[in-house]
């Protein structure tokens, strides 16, 4: 184990056994902070359990940040000791104060220049990077994202890495996806095209316009389509740790069908059952949809710019739109709230801000995490998929500039103005699951991304997204689906010939004005806040989508 390393794990331990008074940690046990230390010190597994408990609740954003802290740090704890355990010092049973007195004084004297590595295969790595990337996914890592961003990279850096050292195979491919490419469809309504379109004439078009529109070479430069390829698996391969890292993946060909669902695996496992698949394999579809990789994986945002055109201050969606009427029905109930019940501020929010990891400096990951993340930017969020993903007809609350950065994609638009009565927006679905429902590791991985997807929802709309629901024990949830379309567009637009039968299902969907593209790689979409949108994958690919208000 490198210095480096050592370094890292030294601070870990000492900021999670230093408790402060006013880190919202505490109260997991009522303010109690030595209670909550001998937790997380003598049963940081127990204190996993205890916090998972508590963060299976709806809606999520009700759960009080002090679980999400309490999952983090005790699975960081039990990341360092995992790897202390198999390279410095062997764990005592059971955890007590003289033990961590003893291995701290091993780290602060560990010799730098004893070159210990890490082999790639040791049976305890890859069940240790799960437990830190269960901690991002499941809870964001509140306060803790850095520190989790610098340990995986320690422990990396410490790895004899099998891609360095292999001799590649004649025959292997270095592309990320299969060949297989879904047919391109003719396009009769074309969006407008224009190129490298300046700041101001974007501002002017979507304050006059208000319409999609293509753009082209306005992302040319990103390390993505150029000196670090996303169209790499060996790149890929380097970025997630030789494929360790966990990646949620929905399994099933939309989010509005019945067998549709959600696991969380290694992105090699992802690559190789999913993305690097001949269409004539069996099997279901598996992509990675409306996630934050790159808050995951921080270097992969060295890989990207954001778009200039995201900091125009936006027009707001268009009166009498649905997006429109949910937003003022939403801003009535919130003042209706506020006046009955009194605005309230807790401590949680200035201590984040105001917090800094003791020792950080020292480590090299000086954390500016908080609790909640109220940048002012865009929300950032990746896809990745084979050919034939689709994502069904729905509109979203947020201007959102939407870049092809690998493969190419079909993108239908319908206007916001289009009538209820041609789009057949979905109601209110009823989610009823129980605890004895959860029958395998890939329901619960399930129901964990769902969870760190609602935590999105706590920083950018307090209404959610269809696939952000989850359950509490025994109880009926009721999820507002209105913002996705009943029609099922790919059934339509792959079987154009049976519109008779689409007629009697929808009746005047198909005479319903739409406009449409090819999205290519470099090229970016602009879809107007509460436009709605169908989106088909014609080759393996990946996207990253703006979204701003």
């Amino acid at each position: 184990m490198n210095a480096s390393l050592s370094k890292v794990i030294l601070h870990a331990i000492t900021s999670i056994r230093r408790v402060d008074e006013d880190d919202p940690i505490v109260r997991c046990r009522a303010g109690r902070s030595k209670d909550l230390s001998k937790l997380l010190l003598q049963d940081p597994e127990g204190a996993i359990k205890e916090a998972d408990s508590h963060l299976r609740v709806f809606p999520f954003k009700d759960v009080d940040v002090c679980w999400r802290r309490l999952y983090t740090d005790a699975s960081i704890l039990k990341a360092c000791l995992n790897v202390c355990a198999n390279l410095v010092f062997p764990a005592a049973a059971p955890l007590d104060e003289s033990y961590f007195y003893r291995l701290l004084y091993r780290l602060r004297n560990h010799a730098g220049d004893e070159d210990i590595r890490i082999e790639s295969n040791a049976p305890w790595l890859t069940p240790t990077i799960h437990l830190l990337d269960r901690a991002l996914i499941m809870t964001g890592a509140p306060l803790r994202e850095n520190l989790i961003e610098t340990l995986i990279n320690a422990l990396q850096a410490s790895t004899r890495s099998t891609l360095q050292h292999a001799a590649p195979k004649q025959t292997e491919r270095n592309s990320l996806f299969s060949p297989d490419a879904a047919p391109a469809p003719q396009i009769k309504y074309p969006i407008p095209r224009v190129s490298a379109l300046s700041f101001e004439q974007f501002r002017a078009h979507i304050y006059t316009s208000r319409t999609p529109l293509v753009i082209t070479d306005a992302v040319e430069h990103w390390p993505a389509l150029t000196t670090r390829p996303w169209s790499s698996r060996a790149y890929w391969a380097d970025r997630t740790f030789d494929g360790r890292r966990l990646v949620p993946v929905e399994i099933g060909r939309a989010y509005t069908d019945d067998d549709w669902g959600q696991q969380i695996i290694p992105f090699s496992e992802f690559v190789d059952d999913y993305l690097d698949r001949d269409r004539n394999q069996d099997g279901p579809t598996g992509y990675l949809a409306q996630h934050d990789l790159l808050a995951q994986i921080p270097a992969l945002r060295n890989d990207i710019c954001i778009p200039d055109y995201c900091y125009v201050d936006p027009p707001g969606p268009e009166p009498g739109t649905p997006v429109y009427l949910k937003k003022r029905l939403e801003a009535e109930e919130s003042r209706k709230r506020k006046t009955e019940q009194g605005a309230t501020i807790t401590n949680t929010e200035m201590y984040a801000s105001a917090q800094v990891d003791a020792g950080a400096v020292e480590a090299g990951s000086a954390s500016d995490d908080s609790v909640n993340d109220d940048s002012s930017g865009p929300y950032i969020n990746t896809w990745i998929g084979p050919s034939w993903t689709i994502s069904p007809l729905h509109h979203d609350p947020y201007h959102n500039i939407f870049v092809q950065v690998v493969g190419a994609k079909y993108v239908r638009l319908y206007s916001p103005h289009t009538p209820a009565s041609q789009i057949y927006p979905k109601g209110t679905e009823v989610v009823n699951r129980s605890s004895d429902e959860i029958s395998n590791e890939g329901d619960r991985q399930a129901d964990i991304q769902l969870q760190r997807e609602l935590i999105a929802s706590i920083n950018a709309d307090d209404s959610l997204s269809p696939e952000m629901a989850t359950r509490k024990d025994e109880q009926a949830q009721a999820i507002d689906m209105s913002n996705t379309s009943q029609v099922d567009l790919a059934a339509i637009e792959m079987s154009p010939a049976e519109a008779e039968q689409w007629e009697d299902l929808w009746p005047g969907f198909l005479q319903a004005e739409y406009v449409e593209t090819i999205i290519k790689e470099g090229e970016c979409l602009y879809i107007p806040v509460g436009w709605w949108h169908y989106v088909r994958s014609l080759h393996g690919g990946i996207s990253v989508s703006f979204w701003w208000e």
